[in-house]
């Protein structure tokens, strides 16, 4: 967790309970969460909902996307010219 400060806390929790609440009492707001940031777990197939944080991140995934759609429109493209 990263506080607005700049500290940050690591706790460990070893999944015996089904869940488990942390609280902090800190005159700092918490920006951000983080489950397994070494991504020690193989099993974790989906990374991106491992984090949480305040600040919107619509930017990346924009970017992100609009690549992805890019690339897809440029492989057809050439593969249309191909048969032409």
């Amino acid at each position: 967790m990263t506080f607005k400060n700049g500290d940050r806390v690591t706790e460990r929790w070893q999944g015996t309970d089904r869940w488990k609440l942390y609280t902090y009492d800190r005159p700092s707001p918490a920006l951000a969460a983080q489950v397994d940031p070494n991504r020690v777990l193989l099993l974790d197939v989906n990374y991106t909902n491992n984090s949480r944080t305040l600040e919107p991140q619509s930017g990346g995934a924009a970017t992100k996307w609009s690549l992805h759609w890019m690339v897809w429109l440029q492989d057809c493209l050439l593969s249309w010219a191909a048969l032409v």
